[in-house]
Formats: structure tokens, sequence, C-alpha cells
């Protein structure tokens, strides 16, 4: 009976994981966009939640992301600045 046990546990032991053989994903295509363009960077701040959906619903009707609309945001306060 216990040899029968060890046998198989021997068995599941000896087989390999098929999960850890597999190859690393290969990506598909090529990196695009800000995330892989080495002229931006990635930055993060804390604002209040109710601004944040503010500015969502109102960046829904215009052609701008998040990012521009604060690219310009920054601009034009740094611009400000040095007048």
């Amino acid at each position: 009976m216990f040899d029968k046990l060890a046998q198989k546990r021997e068995k599941v032991k000896s087989t390999p994981d098929p999960a850890t053989e597999t190859a690393p994903k290969q990506r598909q295509r090529k990196a695009t966009g800000k995330r892989s363009d080495p002229n931006y960077i990635q930055v993060g701040a804390y604002i209040p939640v109710e601004l944040n959906k503010s500015v969502k619903r109102r960046l829904v009707d215009t052609d701008k992301d998040f990012s521009e609309l604060v690219a310009e945001l920054l601009e034009q306060w740094v611009e400000s600045k040095t007048d």
C-alpha cells in the first residue's frame, strides 16, 4: 500500500511542471507611446477625488488625455513664473 503511494509521489515529483517550462512571453508588437518614449517621465500627484472626477468628465469631451492636460498646465505655469 505505502509502496504504491511512494511510487505515485515519485512520478509526480519527476514529472516537470508544464507552467515552469514554458518560455517567457515575448512582446507581440513594438513598444510605442509615452511609457517607452525617453522624452517622457512618469510623475504622480495627490489631488482630491472630486477634482479628479470633474477633470476626467471634461476630458471625455475633448481630444486631450490627462497627460496632455497636465503638461499644458505646467508649461503655462512655468511661463508665468519666468516673466
